[in-house]
C-alpha cells in the first residue's frame, strides 16, 4: 500500500512545465457536507482537439458505458460473488456444527459463526471497492487511448507540414537556393516521422484491443467521447476528520475482525484455557490394579470389563487434554496474530493518512497551475488570431500557420494530461481503497 501512496504523491512532479487551454466555470455542486465540487469545462476557442475528437462516422461510446461493460465483464467480480456465496454456505454449515455440539452438551463459541458473518460483509464491501478500482483503471486506459489518438493526429499534421517543406526544398534546389544535402536531411526527417506514426498506431491498436478484452466490446467499432470536464475538489472543514472517516471506511471490517478476535480470546481466557499448564497429564490405567484372587480356586483373575471401562475413560480424558493443549497453542498464536494485525493496521492508517494529506496539497497546487495556465493561454490564443491575420494578408504562409497551430495543440494534450492527473489524484482522495487495486 505504501508503494501506491508514494505513486500518488509523485503524480504531480514535473507538471509545472505543462500548459493548457482556457477553462470556464459553469456551476458549483455539493456532494455532501464534507466535500464540494465545482464543475468546469474547457473552452474550445482556438480549434483545439481537447473538447472534440478525431472526426469519424463511427458511433460514439462514453466512458460510463465502457466502465459498466468492464464491470459486467470482470472475472474478478464474478469470483468475488462466488466468495460471498461461499461465506453464506459456510455460515449455514457452522449453524449445523453448533447444533451438533449443543446436542452433546459441548460449549459452543459464537466466534466461528461471527467471523464468517464478518467475512461475508467484508467481501460485499470489497466487491464495491473492486468496482471503484475497475472504474479507475478503465478511466486511465480510456484517457490514454484518447491522448494517443490526438498525438497521432498531430503527428500526421506535422508530417503534412514536413512534406510541404520538402517540396519547398526541392523548388529551392532547382533555383540554387538549397543543397542536395538539405533535401537528404529533410527526407530522413520525414522517414523518421512516418516510422514514429506507425509505432504510435501499433501501440494505439494494442491499447484498444486490450480495452476490448477488459470490456468484451469491439472498441475499434466506436469513437471514444473525447470531451473533458474539469471538476475542482475541496474538503469542507477539518481535513484530519475527512481523512479519518475515509480511512475508517477502508479498514472498517479489519477493525471489527480485531475486536471480534479480542473478545473471543478473552472468552477463552475466562474459560481457564491457561489452566491446562497446571493440570495433570492423564495416566494410562495400571493393569495390576485390576488383578484379583478367585476365592474358590485361589487363582489370579483379571477384571477385563473394569479395565476396559477405565481405559475408555483414560482415552476420553486424553482427547480432552490434547484438545485443551491445542486450544492453548491456538490461543497463543491468536493473541500474537491479533497484536501483530493491530500494529500493521495502525501503521497502514498512519502512512495512508500522511499520503492522502500530501496528495491533497498536491491537488491544490495543480489547481493553481491550471488557473495560471488560463491566463497564459489567453495570450496564446491572441497570438494565433494575429498569425491567422498575417496569413490573410499574405505575410505568413499557410504551412507556417499550421506549424504555429500545431504547437498550440500541444497545449491541448498537456492540459488533458494535467486534468487526468488531477482527476486520478482526486479519486484516490475520495476513494483511497482504489490504491490497493493498482
Amino acid at each position: 500500500m505504501n508503494k501506491n501512496i508514494k505513486k500518488i504523491i509523485a503524480i504531480g512532479i514535473g507538471l509545472s512545465i505543462m500548459n493548457g487551454n482556457v477553462i470556464s466555470v459553469l456551476a458549483a455542486e455539493k456532494t455532501d457536507s464534507s466535500e464540494s465540487i465545482i464543475k468546469q469545462v474547457i473552452a474550445d476557442d482556438n480549434n483545439s482537439l481537447i473538447n472534440g475528437q478525431v472526426f469519424s462516422n463511427k458511433s460514439t461510446i462514453t466512458l460510463e458505458k465502457i466502465i459498466n461493460a468492464a464491470i459486467n465483464n470482470s472475472d474478478k467480480l464474478a469470483l468475488k460473488s462466488k466468495e460471498i456465496r461461499m461465506y453464506r454456505d459456510k455460515m449455514k454449515l457452522q449453524e449445523k456444527i453448533n447444533d451438533f455440539y449443543d446436542s452433546i452438551d459441548q460449549k459452543v463459541y459464537d466466534f466461528p459463526y461471527d467471523k464468517l458473518e464478518l467475512q461475508e460483509k467484508q467481501a460485499n464491501q470489497s466487491n464495491e471497492f473492486l468496482k471503484d478500482q475497475i472504474a479507475d483503471d478503465i478511466t486511465s486506459k480510456y484517457n490514454a487511448i484518447i491522448l494517443k489518438q490526438m498525438d497521432i493526429v498531430k503527428s500526421k499534421t506535422n508530417l503534412e507540414i514536413k512534406n510541404k517543406e520538402l517540396n519547398t526544398v526541392k523548388t529551392k534546389i532547382r533555383i540554387g537556393m538549397a543543397t542536395e544535402n538539405q533535401l537528404y536531411d529533410k527526407n530522413i526527417e520525414i522517414s523518421s516521422l512516418q516510422n514514429d506514426i506507425k509505432a504510435k498506431e501499433d501501440s494505439l491498436k494494442n491499447n484498444t484491443d486490450y480495452l476490448g478484452v477488459l470490456t468484451g466490446l469491439n472498441i475499434s467499432n466506436y469513437s471514444l467521447d473525447a470531451e473533458i470536464t474539469y471538476e475542482t475538489f475541496r474538503i469542507n472543514g477539518s481535513t484530519d476528520e475527512y481523512f479519518d472517516n475515509k480511512i475508517d471506511s477502508f479498514f472498517e471490517y479489519n477493525d471489527k475482525m480485531l475486536d471480534l478476535s479480542k473478545d473471543y480470546l478473552d472468552e477463552l481466557k475466562d474459560d481457564g484455557i491457561k489452566g491446562i499448564l497446571d493440570g495433570n497429564i492423564p495416566q494410562i490405567p495400571d493393569k495390576s490394579k485390576f488383578i484379583g484372587m478367585d476365592q474358590d480356586t485361589g487363582t489370579a483373575t483379571f477384571n477385563s470389563s473394569g479395565y476396559a471401562l477405565s481405559l475408555i475413560d483414560y482415552l476420553q480424558k486424553q482427547q480432552i487434554f490434547l484438545k485443551k493443549l491445542d486450544g492453548y497453542g491456538s490461543y497463543l498464536d491468536g493473541k500474537y496474530n491479533m497484536e501483530e494485525g493491530k500494529v500493521k493496521i495502525d501503521d497502514a492508517r498512519k502512512k495512508l493518512k500522511n499520503g492522502l494529506k500530501e496528495a491533497y496539497s498536491t491537488l491544490l497546487d495543480l489547481e493553481n497551475k491550471i488557473n495560471t495556465l488560463n491566463e497564459q493561454i489567453k495570450s496564446t490564443n491572441t497570438k494565433l488570431r494575429y498569425a491567422k491575420s498575417q496569413v490573410d494578408i499574405g505575410m505568413m504562409t499557410e504551412n507556417n500557420y499550421k506549424a504555429v497551430v500545431l504547437k498550440s495543440e500541444d497545449l491541448d494534450t498537456s492540459l488533458r494530461q494535467l486534468i487526468n492527473t488531477y482527476d486520478k489524484l482526486k479519486n484516490s482522495i475520495q476513494k483511497p481503497w482504489i490504491l490497493s487495486g493498482n
